[in-house]
């Protein structure tokens, strides 16, 4: 998802967070950074408390483990079930 629109990025936050949804898992709050001269980040905070960081350049991180930017929903959902 190198160099995506602001636009590109709500989209693909709205597939992870229906993932989790569908995971069980509650979405407390979604942070984007979406600068049109920096790497778009943003980060999604769960209800139980864990975060999983995303960075447009260098991808997801629970913080012990890591998925590729433009990882599958589910992909990223991993990150949360291994914590």
């Amino acid at each position: 998802m190198h160099q995506s629109t602001a636009v590109a990025v709500t989209r693909y936050f709205d597939e992870v967070v229906d993932r989790l949804a569908q995971q069980g898992l509650d979405v407390a709050q979604v942070v984007l950074e979406l600068s049109p001269t920096r790497p778009k980040r943003g980060q999604v905070i769960t209800g139980r408390g864990p975060v999983l960081r995303w960075d447009e350049e260098l991808g997801w991180s629970n913080g012990a483990e890591s998925a590729g930017p433009a990882a599958h929903p589910a992909e990223v959902a991993g990150l949360l079930d291994r914590m």
